[in-house]
């Protein structure tokens, strides 16, 4: 699929000699950018060059150690930037960081063919993992999991999983309330009650956590690692060695990503795991879709967004053409303050959203109130006959978590997400 639009261009620059741990600082930088499922960077090495000390450097001074300037250039959609920008400071051991607007007028990405069957849990796993030990507060758990994007901290001992701590067991164990992802939408004071409330609790990581973590050995292949996360329905998995330490961890998006930009040479063996190019879209998708309209109400809004497991619903015009998507965050996020323990409840319950006087009246006050104020116009779609190859391309491009499905005449039909990406990925499922 050709990708066409506006984007940020980071410029890195560097010296040869720079380094982040045993790394070379631009191979370090690559690296990053690779495992996060960035669409591209470039590594350029000067002829020459001068910085802030003044001294200039050239390949053919043979009585100085060359350390040439070094170039990283990664251009990627703004949201991705956005996300991924703050990590690549920190790693940035001295040098310039530059920012500007471009626009991508032709991008022809490798056609997804298979995924190679020589790559391993080891190779796309994060290692940058934030654990904790049983007997941490459930209040630090939860202030960890705010600032990471992944949504599940293991518990160890002596470095070994002894369970993991998920949003599920925080809501269903831990008495948190709420989401971890719907909590980074209420203001500073509400998140402020939350965790002190948890504190109050005394509860700590062994009381929350589910025991016995299903974990994946560093040398599982793919195909068997999206096995695993299919049949058990999970969306990620810990990575261990051979004695069972912790080494990092592997999630569903790093396997869709891996299966975006993987391509297998013609002339090696068949891989275990074959990504079915010619199969569409249409055969993956649920068409229990949870469609409203620009002037649904907010009441109804909140019944679509509840209604499956997804926690959206799209906004449609009369003739089922897709205007943009509602998320529960977004409604949590929108809703004046005094709508906010109804919303909560709602949400997190399934239950109708609240209609008493006090909520009538903020309702009447609140500045979103119907499905056209909350919705959010980015929307991924694909058509029918779309290959699930592009599928996940088109997924991946802006971190969209679903994709909207429509028909020849444009009208919304189905829905896909990443569980059910992978479903199709994996044979005989």
């Amino acid at each position: 699929m050709d990708l066409m639009g506006k984007a940020k261009r980071v410029r890195i620059y560097l010296s040869e000699g720079d380094r982040v741990g045993h790394l070379p600082a631009s191979m370090a930088l690559l690296e990053y950018l690779r495992r996060e499922g960035a669409q591209g960077a470039t590594v350029s090495r000067a002829v020459s060059g001068f910085g802030s000390t003044g001294q200039i450097h050239v390949p053919h001074l043979v009585d100085v150690a060359q350390d040439l300037p070094v170039v990283v250039e990664w251009i990627d959609a703004p949201e991705v930037v956005e996300r991924l920008l703050p990590r690549v400071k920190e790693m940035v051991p001295r040098g310039l960081l530059t920012m500007d607007d471009t626009e991508i007028l032709l991008r022809r990405a490798n056609p997804v063919r298979e995924l190679p069957v020589a790559l391993t849990a080891r190779d796309v796993m994060s290692r940058e993992v934030v654990s904790v030990s049983k007997d941490t507060p459930l209040r630090d758990v939860v202030e960890l999991m705010l600032t990471k994007v992944y949504r599940a901290v293991p518990v160890l001992s002596e470095g070994v999983p002894i369970g993991i701590i998920t949003n599920s067991d925080l809501v269903k164990k831990g008495g948190l309330g709420v989401r971890v992802e719907l909590l980074q939408a209420l203001d500073k004071p509400e998140v402020h009650d939350v965790l002190a409330r948890l504190s109050a609790s005394g509860k700590v990581a062994s009381d929350v956590m589910t025991e016995g973590a299903v974990v994946v050995h560093a040398n599982t292949k793919l195909p068997a690692v999206a096995e695993v996360m299919t049949n058990r329905r999970l969306k990620r998995l810990p990575v261990v060695d051979d004695h069972g330490l912790l080494l990092g961890m592997v999630s569903r998006l790093d396997l869709l990503r891996v299966a975006s930009r993987s391509v297998e040479r013609a002339d090696e063996a068949p891989p275990e795991w074959a990504l079915a190019g010619d199969t569409p879209i249409g055969r993956l998708m649920r068409r229990d879709v949870p469609m409203v309209h620009p002037d649904t109400p907010l009441t109804e809004v909140f019944q679509a967004v509840i209604a499956t497991r997804l926690n959206r619903a799209f906004v449609v015009d009369s003739d089922g053409r897709v205007l943009g998507l509602v998320t529960d965050a977004e409604l949590l996020d929108r809703v004046t303050p005094s709508l906010r323990p109804s919303a909560l409840r709602s949400l997190m319950h399934r239950l109708p959203f609240g209609r008493g006087r006090e909520e009538s009246r903020s309702e009447e006050r609140a500045r979103a109130r119907r499905a056209a104020d909350l919705m959010n116009k980015e929307v991924a779609t694909a058509k029918e006959d779309t290959l699930l190859s592009d599928g996940i391309t088109r997924m991946l491009q802006g971190s969209h978590k679903v994709l909207a499905v429509l028909d020849a005449q444009d009208h919304l039909v189905g829905i896909v997400d990443r569980a059910d990406v992978l479903h199709g990925l994996v044979p005989g499922a």
